[in-house]
């Protein structure tokens, strides 16, 4: 019997034993520190930050147009010039004298021309003597009272009349021809002369100068190098992928800093209409404020603003990813535990995104920071209430 009483006692001592561990169990469970938010309704935008070379919108490579001796070259590089302004000249001495041999030969084609005019009258008055004593002849003929010979002699001399006439307009057609040759080596030469002299062909800076003065140049030799620095423009390449994102005249372009501080906006004004088959990239062009300070051959950091909206979003942080490329993030339960929700993502826009699927979580509160220690039905201690 005392047996008996003994294993009565230890059984109970033992589920004693085991109710004490499971309260003490239950009172170590320990709450997770973590700040909580809801979701914020902000702006959101697609953007891409690249960089872009600055080159100006006028630019040209200036070449002689003649060959000869630079006789006037009165420009250095950094000089200021408008439309319309000397370069610089071509020595013009010989080219004028050339105008004027020109315009003598003009003179003497004319000359000829006029003559070949008088020897065709004259020879159409032949041809009508010609052809009267011919016709008499023939008359003359058929009544026998004139010889076969002479027949034939007048015969011979109104063939000879009408050859006589149609060399005369022959000759005023080589005449013609001629002149009109002249008249192109005339105006070969006044546009030589003109050519001698270069101006500016747009308000420039002069970058680059690559002969001196009284050097003798060929024609289509490199003199000078003109940019329009009043307008500039930020060329830039960017990847295929974003090439029906881009819509010229509509999609914004901010010039920063390099702190990120915008200094101006834009809107794209080219786009290549085709990719680049080996790089997979394709050409964007845009206007650069004139407020922004750059100058030619600098890079620019822009931002291609290619999509903007309002919508409700959450600190990308607060986003944990799961297989299967699934999203998650954790709402707060009244008995303060830890509840997971899947979440769609949209634009990403600095370290805040976009949240799609925001029936299931509005008004919600959700864990943005202290999530990677949290499981699901976890109990919270949110620290920032």
């Amino acid at each position: 019997m005392k047996k008996l009483y003994f294993c009565a006692g230890l059984a109970c001592l033992m589920l004693l034993s085991v109710s004490c561990n499971k309260k003490t169990a239950k009172a170590k469970e320990r709450s997770i520190r973590v700040n909580v938010q809801k979701m914020e309704k902000r702006m959101f935008r697609e953007q891409l930050p690249v960089q872009g070379t600055v080159k100006p919108v006028e630019h040209a490579t200036i070449s002689a147009k003649i060959s000869g001796t630079l006789e006037i070259l009165n420009v250095s590089e950094g000089d200021r010039r408008k439309t319309g302004d000397v370069l610089f000249g071509i020595d013009r001495k010989v080219l004028k004298n050339q105008v004027v041999v020109k315009e003598d030969e003009i003179n003497v084609k004319e000359a000829a021309l006029k003559s070949a005019e008088l020897q065709l009258k004259t020879e159409e008055i032949s041809l009508q003597q010609a052809k009267r004593d011919y016709e008499r002849a023939l008359t003359l003929s058929r009544s026998n009272a004139l010889s076969q010979s002479n027949l034939e002699t007048t015969e011979t001399a109104y063939k000879k009349a009408q050859m006589g006439v149609q060399n005369a307009h022959s000759a005023i057609v080589n005449a013609q021809a001629q002149l009109k040759q002249a008249q192109s080596n005339l105006a070969i030469a006044k546009k030589n002369l003109d050519d001698s002299v270069v101006r500016a062909p747009f308000d420039c800076v002069v970058f680059d100068k690559y002969v001196e003065e009284n050097e003798y140049v060929s024609a289509g030799q490199n003199i000078l190098k003109l940019e329009n620095h009043d307008k500039l423009e930020v060329e830039t390449f960017i990847s295929a992928g974003y090439y029906n994102k881009i819509i010229p005249g509509k999609t914004r372009v901010e010039f920063t800093d390099t702190d990120g501080k915008v200094l101006g906006t834009a809107v794209v004004t080219y786009k290549s209409p085709g990719v680049d088959p080996e790089s997979r990239t394709f050409k964007l062009k845009a206007i650069v404020p004139k407020d922004v300070k750059l100058v030619s051959g600098m890079l620019a950091d822009i931002n291609l603003i290619m999509r903007e909206k309002e919508a409700y979003g959450l600190p990308a942080d607060a986003m944990m990813l799961r297989a299967n490329d699934r999203y998650i993030v954790y709402t707060v339960t009244p008995e303060k535990r830890a509840k997971e929700a899947t979440v769609r993502r949209g634009i990403i826009d600095g370290s805040y995104c976009e949240v799609l699927n925001t029936a299931d979580l509005i008004g919600k509160e959700i864990v943005t920071s202290g999530q990677t220690f949290v499981n699901n039905n976890a109990l919270l201690n949110i620290i920032n209430k």
